[in-house]
């Protein structure tokens, strides 16, 4: 591997890096109801094509907005308020769907299309060298 690319790698993985702390930082302590908007982007209305249980104007999402505000205030994690409307509606009523079973192949995707384009950047610059050689 040329030197050229291991920079560009090495780039690459500090960007990353630097995203998650980022990330991490964002994310932060939060209030109930910066959890209650959090976790009202997170699940789809059941009723609404496309469209969060936050963003929705209908009276299914309204209470199921309500439901949720009483959950963080009852001390409810997130992940325990997620499991629960999905155990009511299944995986369909998230946004993010789980990294498992059917979805992997969604999550995997465009790391995998991400890979590919690397390696053919990477093959076309050292075939050209070679070619000006």
């Amino acid at each position: 591997m040329s030197n050229r690319a291991r920079q560009i790698i090495a780039g690459v993985i500090t960007l990353v890096l630097a995203g998650i702390v980022v990330a991490g930082l964002i994310a932060g302590d939060s209030t109930p109801e910066d959890r209650v908007s959090s976790l009202g982007q997170r699940i789809k209305c059941p009723v609404c094509q496309g469209v969060t249980i936050g963003e929705s104007p209908s009276e299914t999402a309204q209470t199921m907005m309500a439901i949720t505000r009483e959950k963080v205030a009852a001390g409810w994690t997130d992940d325990q308020i997620i499991q629960y409307f999905e155990d009511r509606y299944n995986t369909a009523i998230l946004v993010d769907p789980p990294f498992a079973g059917k979805t992997l192949l969604v999550w995997l995707l465009p790391g995998v299309a991400l890979i590919a384009g690397v390696v053919l950047i990477l093959s076309k610059m050292r075939s050209r060298r070679r070619g000006a050689s």
